[in-house]
């Protein structure tokens, strides 16, 4: 057999023009990422160019129901000379937040409110004794069938306490008058409160008060900002929902129509009054007496749903 001497294998030998061409890549692969980094700070912050997010619901909702970009947020995203982009506006700079911190020195530097247009007379000397309306709501349901007349200042028996409207009779005794006016409607029929206020104890305003002649009353003092400090008389209920202290709202059920009082053996009526927060001087009639009560009929046809 014939032998053969082993030869040394050597791996292929390298061509310069490859190691040439890799060393090329890598210088242009290093100098492209040199140019990304100088150049890529001066590109807009892309968190920049839409308004941050808000914890408050209330301050995304108004930026992001915008379509176009108020100037403020415009003024975030646009670079500072200096290459490097604003940062983010806070939440509280949103166009809601802003718009709400604005308006608060306005509404507390700002002049006072004026009276609402239709209030009711805040003294004496703006009164209007004969045909005087304040802002009420009628103190039955418009389904109810009821009716009523203008039977304010008519003769009343029995002798007339000093919040009542009195004049000299022919023997020259003191007759009571009507301090309101009766509205006829069917027995346990809702009675509604005229207006927003408190339920207050007429014993507590008016002496002596006298149940057996009034019967189970409720009277509501207003704290509407129309009608302030007056106050509607409501008489002889059969029932009443509310107590003394209690808050009510124009249109509750306060009670129901009755016959308590004097009141039995007439015709079922919500007899209702209307005062003022204040004494009025019916002399210009002939009354010799100040009385709050004025009245009611002009305001009770002003809010009357079916006149």
């Amino acid at each position: 057999m014939r032998r053969q001497m082993a030869r040394r294998v050597d791996g292929p030998k390298r061509r310069p023009w490859v190691v040439a061409a890799a060393v090329i890549g890598a210088l242009l692969v290093v100098g492209l990422i040199g140019v990304m980094l100088v150049f890529g700070g001066n590109r807009p912050d892309a968190s920049a160019s839409s308004p941050a997010p808000s914890s408050g619901a209330s301050g995304v909702a108004l930026a992001s129901s915008s379509p176009t970009r108020s100037p403020a947020q415009s003024a975030v995203a646009s670079p500072s000379p200096g290459g490097s982009s604003t940062p983010a506006a806070p939440a509280s700079s949103t166009p809601g937040a802003t718009a709400v911190a604005s308006a608060t020195p306005a509404a507390t530097n700002g002049p006072s409110q004026s009276p609402p247009a239709d209030a009711a007379p805040t003294s004496a000397a703006d009164f209007d004794l004969e045909a005087q309306v304040i802002d009420i709501g009628f103190p039955l349901r418009a389904d109810t069938t009821y009716h009523y007349r203008d039977n304010w200042y008519e003769r009343r028996s029995g002798p007339p306490d000093p919040y009542n409207h009195a004049k000299p009779g022919a023997n020259g005794e003191l007759m009571r008058l009507h301090d309101g006016i009766d509205i006829y409607a069917p027995e346990n029929e809702p009675v509604l409160a005229p207006f927003d206020g408190v339920v207050i104890d007429p014993a507590s305003k008016w002496q002596p008060w006298e149940p057996d002649r009034y019967g189970l009353t409720v009277v509501v003092k207003s704290d509407e900002p129309e009608s302030p400090g007056y106050t509607a008389v409501l008489v002889h209920l059969d029932h009443v929902w509310v107590d003394v202290g209690q808050h009510v709202t124009r249109g509750q059920v306060i009670g129901v129509l009755g016959r308590t009082g004097n009141a039995e053996n007439v015709q079922p009526q919500l007899p209702f009054e209307l005062r003022a927060p204040f004494l009025l001087d019916w002399s210009s009639i002939g009354e010799d007496r100040m009385v709050d009560a004025f009245n009611p009929f002009p305001s009770v046809h002003e809010a009357d749903p079916n006149r």
